[in-house]
């Protein structure tokens, strides 16, 4: 059977800083993240069940994003917790402060988003791409090629 690949796009509101960066994103900024999941795998055949035709129910992928990803980091504030961030102690005065073990890059919350996703899907799908668009002209790409 044919493999094929499926993707949606989820879109989220976050703000980080960069500890000890040299330019202007060590300061507190936030950015409308564009997140793209794209699933690999082979499209059921299972007539007259809710499936048949479909690779993934998209609503599933969809739950499955806005669950793991989308309700931690939607107007978080992600921070560096190895930095002296944390002594400001800003989770007492606002609800969704995340402090990470690694600085809060888009390269580093796509590999955490990478892994999150990984360990959810069934054995019948695999993660093929994922990437994070920070900006209309910045992204961090995870391919499963690539690590394979």
């Amino acid at each position: 059977m044919a493999k094929i690949r499926v993707n949606k796009q989820f879109t989220f509101d976050m703000a980080h800083a960069l500890y000890n960066h040299n330019g202007a994103c060590r300061n507190i900024h936030g950015h409308t993240y564009t997140l793209t999941v794209t699933l690999l795998g082979e499209v059921k055949t299972n007539p007259g069940k809710s499936d048949d035709g479909m690779l993934v129910d998209f609503s599933w992928l969809k739950e499955l994003v806005k669950t793991e990803i989308i309700s931690v980091y939607d107007h978080a504030l992600v921070l560096n917790g190895n930095s002296p961030h944390r002594d400001l102690k800003l989770d007492r005065s606002f609800d969704k402060v995340i402090y990470l073990d690694v600085q809060p890059t888009c390269e580093n919350l796509l590999l955490i988003m990478v892994r999150k996703l990984k360990s959810d899907l069934p054995p019948d799908l695999t993660l093929q791409y994922v990437s994070l668009q920070e900006t209309p002209t910045a992204k961090a790409e995870w391919c499963f090629d690539d690590n394979f």
